[in-house]
């Protein structure tokens, strides 16, 4: 089976467990704030790539009713959850993979979907995200960071085994810029103590020229 529709198989199976144990983790909420700071448009259309039990998504709405939100994953569970966090976005089963019939957005936030997309998939999705944004839209990303010769299967704390993807900064910031974009804001935070595995997370927001 395809690496990412089997994470997305145990991400559905999960996805109320998944929801306890992140839904209301607090560390990454600055990097949030920066996103929201740069997207200075009222009534910016944003898209949540991978949106999960949608924590990110009722961060956001919080911060910026104004924003016209619509998150994609492809769990169906997790877009019901999705709902139930943030009623006030639009939420829809669908590939992160394919952004370029979901219209133009003004912002687009990916919280961690790329550690379950390959190299080639990354480079797309960033493709994509440039093709959709409108000029000066900013693209938030997060992921796991390491070499990617790292990358493989690993044992989640339910047992079951999940392909992840490691990504360098390097050769994000290579992809980024390559499709136009400069960087805007670049930190890294230590994994939380609930994660299967310490590793460094990186964040990178980037504004489309």
């Amino acid at each position: 089976m395809e690496h990412s529709k089997l994470s997305s198989d145990i991400f559905d199976k999960h996805a109320r467990l998944y929801q306890q144990k992140y839904s209301h983790l607090a560390i990454y909420n600055k990097t949030y704030d920066r996103f929201c700071e740069l997207l200075t448009k009222k009534g910016a259309r944003v898209l949540d790539a991978a949106c999960g039990p949608g924590h990110v998504a009722r961060y956001l709405l919080q911060r910026r009713p104004d924003f016209q939100l619509v998150g994609i994953d492809l769990a169906p569970t997790m877009i019901e959850l999705a709902r139930e966090a943030a009623p006030a976005g639009k939420f829809a089963v669908h590939d992160c993979r394919n952004l370029a019939d979901l219209g133009a957005f003004d912002g687009i936030i990916c919280a961690f979907g790329f550690p379950y997309l390959s190299r080639e998939d990354v480079a797309q999705c960033i493709a994509d995200a440039a093709n959709v944004l409108t000029s000066g839209g900013v693209f938030y990303l997060s992921t796991m960071e390491g070499d990617h010769e790292q990358s493989g299967f690993q044992t989640t704390s339910t047992g079951d085994k999940v392909y992840i993807n490691y990504h360098s900064e390097a050769h994000l910031v290579s992809a980024l810029e390559k499709q136009g974009f400069s960087i805007a804001d670049k930190r890294r935070i230590p994994s939380p103590g609930s994660a299967p595995n310490n590793t460094e997370d990186l964040f990178i927001i980037a504004v489309k020229s």
